[in-house]
């Protein structure tokens, strides 16, 4: 029994240490979409992201990037912005299901950010209409 405590205790702990890690990675792409600040996410994109907005879906350089989420926020600024899940696909990538809403609509947002020689870098931006 004892055991099986001291096994439990450390699952909970690798797991709080993990979300931990995570919420680390994610806090600045967070914080830059809820405040639509495209120049703070594109900091944070890798050298090329994917991007899939509506109406424009396609792979482009990190400046490129920039601009499309700068328009997109424009269009639809962000109302709330929040983290439904979070979780590692493996040891060097990090993943964030979120809520978006603007105005009358809402979107489901993935992220997916990868480790690199300078941190994590997102690879790819998912805004789903619902």
């Amino acid at each position: 029994m004892k055991r099986l405590i001291t096994l439990l205790m450390l699952v909970l702990l690798f797991t709080a240490a993990r979300s931990q890690d995570n919420s680390e990675v994610l806090a600045p792409v967070i914080q830059a979409i809820s405040s639509a600040d495209a120049r703070n996410l594109a900091a944070h994109f890798n050298n090329t992201v994917e991007l899939n907005l509506p109406g424009q879906e396609n792979t482009f350089s990190a400046s490129q990037g920039e601009m499309i989420m700068k328009d997109f926020f424009k269009k639809s600024p962000p109302y709330s912005f929040s983290l439904i899940r979070d979780g590692n696909l493996d040891k060097t990538s990090v993943f964030a299901i979120c809520s978006y809403l603007s105005g009358d609509l809402q979107y489901q947002v993935y992220v997916f950010l990868k480790k690199e020689d300078s941190g994590y870098r997102i690879h790819k931006l998912n805004f789903e209409e619902k």
